[in-house]
């Protein structure tokens, strides 16, 4: 397998917003890749921790994956979706993608910036009054 030249990697980047406890789906493209895998990188840090992938053997899930909220990939795709939204989840999911259908393979990361909004900040980009709290 020849990789490609980095100057012919693609970025996407995207931007989600969420709460506590929602469900979120991070998407990896609209094609299945050949190979992908999902890291996460919490605010402040470099760090990326590695989440889910598929070597071509099936999709794996790891261990952090529960931290975050209850972690899945659908079916016959690539998309992480997270149910239960913890809130440790605020961060970058990064999922890289490499595709061996075309000459030479083509390889994109998806940079996913999750943002958790507070029940405040949902109720003023609703368009409805905040809940009461009698």
């Amino acid at each position: 397998l020849d990789i490609p030249d980095p100057d012919e990697i693609e970025y996407i980047r995207q931007h989600v917003e969420a709460t506590v406890n929602s469900t979120v789906h991070l998407y990896c493209g609209s094609d299945v890749p050949t190979l992908f895998i999902w890291v996460f990188s919490r605010p402040g840090t470099e760090r990326n921790e590695p989440l889910a992938y598929n070597y071509g053997q099936g999709s794996k899930l790891l261990a952090l994956a529960s931290t975050l909220g209850e972690i899945s990939l659908l079916t016959n795709t690539s998309t992480l979706v997270i149910e239960g939204v913890s809130d440790e989840a605020e961060g970058v999911y990064t999922c890289q993608a490499l595709y061996d259908m075309d000459e030479p393979p083509k390889v994109k990361f998806y940079y996913t910036q999750l943002h958790l909004q507070d029940e405040e900040e949902r109720s003023k980009g609703s368009g409805f009054p905040p809940p009461s709290s009698d």
